[in-house]
């Protein structure tokens, strides 16, 4: 062993005598032969190479000596001694080995050349001393830690050589052993190292590639390949190197079929992402997954994952299951497709997996918040259609149930585990909160929009609040379950309550709101039950007849009372809608205009609760429409009467009462002022007052009829023309039997608001009168029509009258003949059958209210007639005669009171235009 050290460090210490290289070898090989006593002889002819060789091969000689020693008796070696065999180890590699297979690989060899069997005997040698592990030398230590490539590269150049591995294939099994012997990152890299040294032929790249493909399906292969790449514990992992990996892994040998590779290799990857590997082994194993999803063969990859959350009944391990999902997603690119494949297919699961840990005072916080995070990414990235679907299908209860074990594992269950719910029957004492979910709705209201809400997509809050109104909307039609009716009312609630404003807010989509909210109001009411026949049968003894009745009435008014209830919703929505998009209006909307008209009979005649915000909607359309208009105009034209009319509108569209009033008040003002200098705006100022004037508030009402009346006086007969068209119009022919007590109102108030105008005409009334008088005696004189508007137009009449008596001289005598002729055709001694005050359409004409006001207006023409120097036309004798016998006739027969002393009040004052006209009493 001395002897041997000695030899071989004569081989390592260099002459400071010599100058040349060769010199300098040839000198430590007579050296080197001294010691050991040999008769080699070596000459100054011999080359470079040659000596170089020599020197090599006298190295490998000497630890291959050293090796045997060291393997029979475990003898000290001290440092100098470690050092110089490391160096004859590198000489015999550089000298021998190298040289050797540089000149095997770069001719055409064969099996029978010189240099072949050289080589082919010193691979032999050292794959004899690599594999020397029982037990292991210092020599096969070093040999395969630091020239662990070169012998590898050499072995399989040698070993898989075609013609040699078909007629002796003892070298590559020994190749093979070294490898399963070996650690699988020392091996991965040797290999890898061997694959780009140049030169390789093909047939030692295709056993490189196969040999590392068989080291990565080792226990530890994938870890050693990480290893290999970046190091131990490495934190930092460079893009090609991840894709590198990648490309290894998800790449099977050409010796094995995919669906036998991907099945080994998979579960090796998932390892790399548990909290033990380092960082770089993490991202490297999540990198390799994501390109895995998209190979069909790598299926068990899915079942891997997504198996325990889809099975049921199996306990599982919350903290790895998750563990392995949260590093696989958080270690690769936020792809929607990656996240979609990944994690939409057991949404419902995680879930429910959510609330059975929100729920459970005992979960741990970890594992909580591992789903929730979860969760949040795959809300952040998925595409609204996909996520739709499956939050729809988690209000249809799938998902499944959750069990946390004792041991903190956690149990799918297909059905919610049975327990007593004691406290529905008997609840405490303290105060319930009204959010409770005491019948066990899943998913919880509160929970699910809460989790809604934490999603931060208003696309999807809009689009499943919409389906979750229609799923309401149809299943109270057809009510099949009552509980998935409550859970859609419940959603819906929670939804206008949590998500109305901020990054989640339902309000967000305004077209598909908007397109619901047509759908809403544009559907046909159900057609009611027919109401039972009473029956004829002598066995029938009408012992259930009432009881039927009411039962049909009440499912009756429950059926319209659903779609009062959606109708009121969609309108309630539409407000908040145009209220959150300020500038929303039915120039860039243009379902608002459908929208607006579908309004007009749920504001005319709709129920009590609808009526108001239907009127409030309409206002708002009309005031948002006239913004638009008046702000896309040239703003360098605009003035201060256009500021005060944008605040108007802007006032109008608030949902506070008083706000509206003031907007209102604004609009009166600047109309009654003559400073609105933009006539385009007149229609929209006309429109909102006159749907002001159906306001059950007296203020904004009193506001409307003034506005109305400063409208008039500024802008003149158009404005005037347009209320008495409002007035009067569709009561000629069948139109007038379709008026409601709602129609018949609003009329009424339009009639207030004329009567306030004619007041305000005063001296020019003559100037509106033609476009007054026909319109309202043709309602006077139609019995189709309500007799209560007939009453009004004889009050307007007797106003025109009493505002300004000369307006009427042309229409004097035949108004006041056609109000005797009135008169006389409706007295009647008795009381009506049906009187106004409890039926407001009633067309009955003997009404007494409609004969005082016909009293009223002839008493007033008379009187007006009869005053001095009147320039108005006068009666003829007949004609006095003729009314004076009329009226003096219905004093004394008419059933009413009031008429009969009317009608003497009037007989009067004819008496008193006779003696002014005749000189006497005729």
């Amino acid at each position: 062993m001395e002897r041997l050290l000695r030899a071989g460090l004569c081989l390592v210490e260099s002459s400071e005598t010599q100058v040349d290289l060769k010199s300098v070898l040839l000198e430590r090989l007579y050296r080197y032969y001294e010691c050991l006593e040999s008769n080699a002889t070596i000459t100054q002819s011999d080359s470079l190479d040659e000596v170089q060789l020599r020197t090599g091969l006298e190295a490998l000689n000497t630890i291959e000596a050293v090796h045997e020693c060291l393997a029979k008796e475990d003898l000290p070696i001290g440092t100098r001694d470690l050092a110089e065999l490391r160096t004859l180890t590198a000489i015999a590699f550089k000298w021998a080995v190298d040289p050797m297979l540089k000149r095997v690989l770069g001719s055409d060899t064969t099996l029978l050349s010189e240099s072949f069997e050289k080589l082919k005997t010193i691979v032999s040698r050292l794959l004899t001393i690599g594999l020397a592990h029982e037990p292991p030398t210092f020599v096969s230590t070093t040999l395969l830690n630091r020239h662990l490539d070169q012998l590898l590269r050499c072995g399989i150049a040698i070993g898989w050589f075609p013609a040699l591995r078909k007629k002796d294939p003892t070298l590559s099994a020994s190749v093979g052993r070294l490898l399963d012997a070996s650690n699988p990152s020392q091996t991965i890299a040797a290999l890898g190292t061997a694959l780009v040294a140049k030169p390789c032929p093909v047939y030692v790249r295709k056993a490189c590639s196969s040999l590392l493909s068989k080291q990565l399906l080792r226990a530890e292969g994938v870890r050693g390949l990480c290893a290999a790449i970046f190091g131990e514990n490495a934190e930092e992992a460079q893009l090609d190197k991840l894709e590198h990996v990648a490309r290894l892994l998800t790449t099977p040998p050409s010796t094995i079929r995919a669906e036998a590779y991907f099945p080994a290799i998979i579960p090796r990857i998932l390892d790399l992402l548990s909290d033990r590997a380092p960082p770089a082994y993490r991202r490297a194993g999540a990198f390799s997954i994501s390109r895995m999803l998209a190979i069909p063969a790598c299926s068990l990859l899915f079942s891997l994952l997504h198996g325990p959350f889809l099975s049921f009944n199996t306990p599982c391990e919350a903290h790895k299951l998750l563990d392995t999902l949260t590093t696989l997603v958080t270690n690769t690119d936020p792809s929607p497709t990656m996240i979609s494949s990944l994690l939409s297919p057991i949404m419902s699961s995680l879930y429910s997996l959510l609330y059975t840990f929100d729920t459970t005072r005992t979960a741990d916080p970890s594992i909580k918040e591992a789903v929730r995070g979860l969760l949040a990414t795959w809300g952040r990235v998925i595409a609204t259609e996909e996520a739709l679907a499956i939050l729809w299908s988690i209000t249809a209860g799938e998902g499944g149930y959750w069990r946390i074990e004792l041991d903190g594992k956690i149990c799918h269950l297909e059905k919610p585990e049975e327990t007593a719910r004691l406290t529905l029957m008997t609840p405490a004492d303290e105060d319930i909160d009204v959010d409770t979910n005491i019948l066990g709705l899943y998913p919880d209201p509160v929970h699910f929009v809460l989790f809604l809400k934490s999603l931060q997509r208003a696309d999807i809050s809009s689009d499943l609040f919409l389906r979750s109104l229609e799923a309401y909307r149809d299943s109270k039609r057809e009510p099949d379950d009552p509980t998935r009716t409550l859970l859609y009312l419940q959603l819906v609630v929670q939804m206008q309550k949590q998500l109305v404003d901020g990054p989640s807010t339902i309000l967000g989509n305004h077209e598909h709101i908007l397109s619901f909210i047509k759908h809403t109001l544009d559907a046909p009411k159900p057609d009611p039950k027919p109401m039972p026949t009473p029956k004829t049968s002598p066995f029938d003894f009408g012992l259930s007849t009432d009881d039927d009745v009411a039962s049909d009435e009440e499912e009756l008014g429950d059926s319209l009372g659903q779609d009062d209830e959606m109708i009121e919703t969609s309108i309630n929505l539409l407000l908040a809608i145009l209220e959150t998009n300020q500038d929303l209006s039915a120039r860039n909307a243009p379902d608002l205009n459908e929208i607006f008209t579908l309004l007009e009979p749920h504001a005319l005649s709709g129920s009590s609760p609808i009526q108001p915000i239907a009127r409030e909607a309409r206002i708002v359309i009309t005031a948002r429409l006239a913004s638009t208009s008046a702000s896309s105009r040239n703003p360098e034209k605009r003035d201060d009467s256009q500021a005060v009319y944008q605040k108007a509108l802007k006032l109008l569209q608030d949902p506070i009462l008083p706000v509206r009033a003031h907007g209102l008040l604004l609009l009166r003002e600047l109309v009654s002022s003559g400073q609105l200098s933009d006539q385009a705006l007149v229609p929209a100022i006309l429109s909102i007052f006159l749907q002001s004037l159906q306001d059950d508030d007296s203020y904004i009402f009193l506001n409307a009829v003034q506005g109305l009346a400063a409208m008039v006086n500024s802008h003149g007969k158009d404005v005037l023309k347009g209320l008495v068209k409002d007035y009067t119009q569709g009561l000629a022919g069948l139109g007038s039997g379709n008026i409601t007590p709602h129609d018949l109102d609003v009329r009424t108030r339009i009639g207030e608001a004329l009567a306030f105008v004619i007041k305000r005409c005063g001296s020019a009334l003559p100037g509106y009168v033609d476009m007054l008088v026909p319109p309202l005696f043709q309602i006077v004189r139609s019995p189709q029509v309500p007799v209560t508007l007939r009453t009004s137009c004889l009050a307007l009449l007797a106003e025109c009258e009493n505002t300004y008596p000369l307006a009427l001289t042309e229409y004097v005598v035949d108004l006041a003949e056609a109000m005797v002729d009135l008169i006389q055709l409706e007295t009647t001694p008795n009381a009506p059958a049906e009187s106004e005050d409890t039926n407001p359409v009633v067309k009955d004409s003997k009404q007494p209210a409609f004969r005082r006001a016909a009293l009223h207006f002839l008493g007033l023409l008379i009187r007006e007639t009869g005053q001095d120097e009147s320039p108005r036309p006068q009666f003829s004798g007949a004609v006095l005669r003729r009314m004076k016998t009329t009226l003096s006739y219905i004093s004394t027969t008419d059933g009413d009171a009031v008429v009969r002393a009317m009608a003497r009040e009037v007989v009067e004052s004819l008496s008193e235009l006779a003696t002014m006209i005749l000189g006497s009493v005729t």
